[in-house]
């Protein structure tokens, strides 16, 4: 599966919240489905959502945080990416590992 294709995918079709703080508030809300993070990003962060909301699957890319950043056409580095919405891609497809 070509992750970037199925985020941009994601983005369009629907609804993706970036960035570590907005992450842990969909999660808190009840509104994650799914959490992607960077191969890279802070094990704390990590630890925290899954501590804090084991029934959410956490799924580890093996893009770095710059690459992800390009993938959500973004001109920043993101560490992680909640789908609230997967509209038309298949990323809930995705294998739940951390």
């Amino acid at each position: 599966m070509d992750i970037s294709r199925q985020i941009k995918q994601g983005i369009t079709t629907g609804k993706l919240v970036f960035g570590q703080r907005e992450t842990l508030a969909a999660c808190s809300r009840g509104d994650a489905r799914l959490v992607l993070v960077a191969a890279n990003c802070p094990e704390e962060h990590v630890e925290r959502m899954t501590t804090n909301h084991p029934n959410i699957p956490v799924h580890r890319l093996s893009m770095v945080n710059r690459e992800l950043g390009s993938a959500c056409a973004k001109p920043f580095s993101i560490s992680s990416v909640c789908i609230i919405d997967a509209g038309q891609s298949d990323l809930m497809t995705l294998d739940h590992n951390l």
